[in-house]
């Protein structure tokens, strides 16, 4: 049924919906939430920073005696005859004036091909990897090494050789992350008003203070430098949050919201009253339909009875009854589908099953048709493969074909030959009607089932009717549990298919 839902409730939804957003909006919009942070009294943050700075630093040189002292051992015991043990080293070379082979200097703490290679100016060949030092800046004293591109290395020189250790950093930060999380001396008193956390060079935080949100900006960050990277107190303050709104954008926003609801309601009453007028229409049209029928029934009976009482030899006035006839059937057509959209129209397209003899109807129409085509030269084929009476709406049925051959009478042109082709499958009864005319455009295939729509182009220049013929068709089959498509092909051609019920014998 059309319409089973009155469209003003769509209108009220989309209205209510819509000033509810516009309302919400300009709560969103007017609101203004301060957040004022206060930096708490006292040094005890900063305290906890410079014992942690120091104790980061104090880590640093042991770190790097032990280094210290690694390279002066492989210095005496040479390269291959002892391993450094300090933390961090994951490569070890030894940079020595006389090498006849500087490619054989570098061992790996995990026994792989080293990738970078530092050697003295004088082995350099432009190799990969090659990481190229003068004599002088090595091979006397200690020093680190930090140059971009290349990692953390620690060098130590006995004016004769020298020994470069390769770093890794990271690893190292770990072992003091997990030396500053033991110490409780580093740790803030509960009753620290804020919040705050340390964050190592790999970005996670080993110690905390306070509950912290992860989407809330720090007030205060400190950062210390070292060799094992940057460390980072991230520090939240005490806040209070104050929260106020903009009246006028308030009451804008609440006014328009109340203008789109009343607009709603207008728009509701005004379809309301075209509703109401349309029904009114339609109820005429039908009502004005309805009376053609009686006058149209007997002009096609009283032509049928003239024609009859004619003799042979007057073969003009048979043709001119004979036109009379088409052209009233024609008309006839036409009303049906008036009438039948009309109480489509009103939710009353329901079809009724009965017995029905579908060759008797396909010969009907055939009969009727025949003029129609022979007029201009259109070749029809009927092939009805139905032989016995089967349960469907009979009206319906010789409706949708009256719809379809009339479309092929309009459209197929001059000389097109057509195919009528009935038959029962899969307990579906199935109408094919096609022709060899210029086919529907690809433009116009999903809207020729509209109701008022046709193709729009030469396919239906100079052909007459009202746009209704597919839509009722199709809301027709739809009402029978079928379906009526428009199949791909050349030229034109329609299915319908109708699932079959059993007849009762009671």
């Amino acid at each position: 049924m059309r319409h089973s839902i009155p469209p003003w409730i769509g209108i009220l939804a989309v209205s209510t919906l819509a000033a509810a957003a516009v309302a919400s909006s300009a709560i969103i919009m007017s609101r203004h939430v301060e957040r004022i942070a206060d930096k708490p009294p006292g040094n005890r943050v900063d305290d906890a920073f410079r014992q942690t700075a120091l104790r980061i630093g104090a880590l640093e040189e042991m770190w790097q005696a032990a280094l210290e002292a690694d390279a002066e051992r492989l210095l005496k015991a040479g390269l291959r005859d002892s391993e450094p043990s300090a933390a961090g080293i994951v490569q070890w070379s030894w940079l020595n004036p006389g090498f006849a082979d500087p490619a054989r200097a570098h061992r790996r703490g995990d026994g792989r091909e080293p990738s970078v290679k530092p050697m003295l100016e004088r082995f350099a060949k432009g190799n990969p990897g090659e990481w190229v030092f003068r004599e002088s800046d090595v091979l006397n004293d200690s020093a680190w090494i930090e140059q971009a591109g290349h990692p953390l290395a620690w060098r130590h020189g006995n004016d004769k050789l020298a020994v470069v250790f390769l770093l890794d950093a990271k690893g190292v930060a770990e072992i003091v992350r997990t030396d500053l999380a033991k110490r409780v001396e580093l740790a803030l008193p509960a009753d620290e008003p804020g919040s705050l956390e340390w964050i190592g060079p790999n970005g996670s935080a080993f110690l905390t203070h306070g509950k912290i949100s992860p989407a809330t900006r720090p007030d205060e960050i400190l950062r210390h430098p070292s060799r094992f990277g940057d460390w980072t107190l991230r520090r939240f303050y005490p806040v209070g949050v104050v929260t106020s709104y903009q009246l006028p954008v308030l009451l804008g926003g609440f006014s328009l919201a109340g203008l789109l609801l009343a607009g709603g309601v207008a728009v509701i009453s005004w379809q309301r009253k075209a509703a109401r007028l349309a029904e009114q229409r339609v109820s005429f049209v039908n009502r004005v339909s309805h009376e053609l029928r009686t006058p149209l029934t007997n002009l096609l009976l009283n032509t049928d009875l003239a024609m009859d009482a004619l003799p042979v030899s007057d073969a003009k006035v048979r043709r001119r009854l004979g036109l009379i006839r088409e052209e009233t059937a024609r008309l006839s057509r036409i009303v049906d589908n008036v009438q039948t959209f009309a109480r489509m129209e009103r939710g009353h397209g329901d079809t009724r099953p009965a017995a029905c003899d579908v060759a008797k109807v396909v010969a009907g129409l055939r009969d009727t048709f025949a003029p129609l085509f022979e007029r201009k030269s259109i070749s029809c084929e009927f092939d009805c493969q139905i032989s016995e009476e089967i349960a469907i709406d009979p009206d319906a049925l010789a409706q949708i074909l009256s719809n379809l051959l009339s479309n092929v009478e309009k459209y197929a042109g001059e000389s097109a030959t057509a195919r009528v082709g009935i038959f029962q499958t899969n307990g579906e009864l199935v109408v094919e009607v096609e022709d060899s005319g210029p086919g529907v455009p690809a433009s116009a295939r999903k809207r020729i089932f509209l109701p008022f729509e046709r193709a729009g182009s030469r396919v239906d220049e100079g052909a007459t009717g009202t746009g209704l013929g597919l839509a009722i068709s199709r809301d027709l089959a739809d009402a029978m549990g079928g379906k009526l498509e428009l199949v791909d092909g050349g030229g034109t051609k329609f299915r319908l298919s109708v699932p079959l019920r059993e007849r009762s014998h009671a």
